[in-house]
């Protein structure tokens, strides 16, 4: 699917790129093995996470840095692909919560349509019902952070705050977690330590945009993750070899050999990379199901039949909406002939 939109003042096309819906695909596939799947594969569902922020930060860098969109446009087009999905959702779970007589499914309710979750986890030490919605509420603070620096900066400064902040923030989370022994929610849900992958991805997107790639490297990189994902849950390895190791991989894999391109490109997993963000958001309704008996195979596939309505009657055509109103706030009126 392409829509348009304006980069530098000039109207282009948003085409997606297969073999990344590809690897969103992969990522969401993660995150359900992990909620779902054997207990050897509880690593997983982070790892999915890593996934999608590598994958946002070479995307935002895309955007932003490549792409010179104003900060304005982002900000609308970014909240309006959050938004009608995550609404959607809230409003269920307020529909389920009456029903069910359920009043803690609202608990700290506010922090989701204000991308607060993780605030209010490492603040308040309260976890949501639905704090799964941490990693999404990181985005959007990456999101702020990304256009600040597309604002403030240009050329090498602009490469050396990217570069600088990912080591800024795992350092900071490798000195929270094995100097101060802080608990790891506390940690890793900071966004001065969570956004160290994003920024990671977009400083090696545009710094190796014009550089060439070897096409063998970005599949030997997300091996080489799995393998230590499968091996170990050391969060040295699992937050910062493997955040590295995947920034690279979302920054260059386009690039890779055939055989990985076609995988990734294959219909199953691009499909799955496109209802991503509402399959993401309703697994764990269904994983709460899961753990309270509900058998997996069916909370897998009601979680796959309520994020596919959810994507093509909410989510899409709400975002089509709210972007058919900004770009036409600035279309010329027509000039009255009569």
């Amino acid at each position: 699917m392409g829509v348009c939109l304006r980069l530098g003042g000039k109207i282009v096309s948003d085409q997606r790129i297969a073999t990344l819906d590809g690897l969103r695909g992969a990522a969401i596939t993660y995150v359900l093995l992990g909620h779902f799947g054997p207990c050897w594969l509880n690593g997983a569902g982070s790892f999915g996470v890593t996934v999608f922020f590598a994958l946002s930060g070479r995307l935002m860098a895309d955007v932003l840095f490549i792409g010179a969109m104003d900060w304005r446009e982002f900000a609308v087009r970014r909240l309006a692909r959050l938004y009608p999905a995550l609404l959607f959702f809230l409003a269920c779970m307020l529909a389920l919560s009456v029903t069910l007589g359920r009043t803690n499914l609202l608990v700290d309710w506010w922090s989701y349509p204000t991308f607060t979750v993780n605030l209010v986890v490492i603040l308040a030490g309260r976890f949501p019902s639905f704090d799964h919605l941490w990693s999404v509420s990181v985005e959007v603070q990456a999101y702020a952070m990304l256009a600040l620096v597309a604002i403030s900066t240009s050329g090498r400064l602009r490469l050396a705050v990217l570069l600088g902040g990912a080591l800024f923030c795992f350092a900071n989370g490798l000195w929270r977690t094995y100097i101060l022994h802080q608990n790891p929610f506390f940690v890793y849900w900071r966004p001065d330590v969570a956004v160290a992958i994003i920024f990671a991805a977009a400083f090696l997107r545009v710094a190796l945009k014009d550089r060439y790639v070897p096409a063998w490297t970005p599949p030997i990189a997300l091996i080489l993750a799995n393998g230590l994902m499968l091996i170990t849950a050391e969060l040295w390895v699992s937050f910062t070899i493997n955040g590295l190791l995947l920034a690279f991989v979302g920054a260059t894999l386009e690039r890779c050999v055939t055989p990985i391109r076609q995988i990734l490109e294959s219909r199953p997993l691009a499909f799955l990379g496109t209802i991503s963000y509402s399959l993401y958001i309703w697994q764990q309704l269904f994983k709460y199901a899961y753990e309270g008996g509900f058998p997996p195979a069916a909370a897998v596939a009601l979680s796959l039949i309520v994020a596919t309505f959810g994507y093509y009657r909410i989510e899409r055509p709400g975002k089509d909406a709210i972007l058919s109103l900004w770009y036409r706030r600035d279309m010329p009126s027509t000039p009255d002939r009569g």
